[in-house]
């Protein structure tokens, strides 16, 4: 199991969709215009070139869309299905974790002797549960002020490459962004929560995926994580990258900031802090 071998106290495949109305547009409830499902930019004028790329990372729940606790119940469910009755997320911060990393915290808790012999049979389980929930749940899943807009834009940005970086697991994330009515495909260099031992080791994948993907490398000051948490904020500065924060989740505008974060707004409903740093 690849991101399994870590300690979960040091934390911070391709699907089907949801289902019918899971299209770009479902679930939507902030009140940004839809983004085309397809096409390079959605408006005629893009941004000018700003002389070297930038690589904006994304993070998912807090961030991007809320599942109104989806995500947790299908977790917290699967838990018990496959580790027993004594399976419990209570005590496990999960704002800004792995997935892998938070089944072993709340495994370990209830006592299950082979952590990562069962983990698998957990992830599928898992996916399953939260396929239903989101399904069942539709019209509470909630896009983050502002998010609509900001891809569209950023993905018509000629010099900059869009992806995610999330502790979701890899075939997890499409479910909540399909749900949300955002497609996965707008977002071409992620990394995945099951694929690193840890949040910082995720930024070195991206990187890594953009020289593979583009030929070329691009520099640690010119990745930009965006997220809700310390842990988005941790990541990006143990790595030399900028931290965009957004205060769309648990923590506050003063949380993110103490935790180090270069900019932090309260939403993204005005992104112009954004292209400030991505044009800086």
């Amino acid at each position: 199991m690849r991101a399994l071998s870590a300690v979960a106290g040091g934390q911070s495949g391709r699907v089907a969709p949801v289902g019918r109305g899971t299209m770009p547009g479902a679930g939507r409830s902030d009140n940004s215009p839809a983004v085309p499902a397809e096409g390079v930019c959605a408006s005629r004028a893009c941004w000018p070139t700003i002389g070297r790329v930038k690589l904006v990372l994304l993070d998912l729940d807090g961030t991007l869309l809320l599942t109104a606790g989806a995500g947790r119940r299908a977790m917290q469910r699967a838990g018990v299905l496959v580790c027993g009755a004594g399976f419990t997320l209570d005590g496990t911060v999960i704002a800004g974790g792995l997935d892998p990393l938070i089944y072993a915290e709340a495994a370990g808790r209830a006592g299950v002797k082979d952590i990562q012999a069962l983990h698998e049979t957990f992830r599928a389980t898992y996916v399953r549960e939260l396929q239903q929930e989101l399904a069942a749940n539709l019209d509470q899943i909630e896009v983050m002020p502002g998010i609509r807009s900001v891809i569209e834009r950023l993905r018509c940005h000629s010099d900059v490459t869009l992806g995610l970086l999330t502790g979701n697991y890899s075939t997890a994330a499409p479910l909540k962004l399909r749900a949300a009515g955002l497609a996965p495909e707008w977002f071409v260099v992620n990394a995945f929560g099951d694929e690193a031992p840890d949040r910082p080791a995720l930024v070195a994948l991206a990187r890594q995926r953009f020289h593979a993907r583009y030929g070329r490398q691009v520099q640690a000051r010119d990745v930009i994580v965006v997220g809700d948490t310390p842990r988005d904020v941790h990541c990006a500065k143990v790595n030399g990258c900028l931290s965009f924060g957004v205060a769309t989740g648990r923590y506050s505008v003063r949380d993110l900031q103490e935790a180090g974060a270069d900019v932090v707004v309260q939403d993204l409903s005005d992104p112009q802090p954004l292209w400030n740093m991505i044009d800086g």
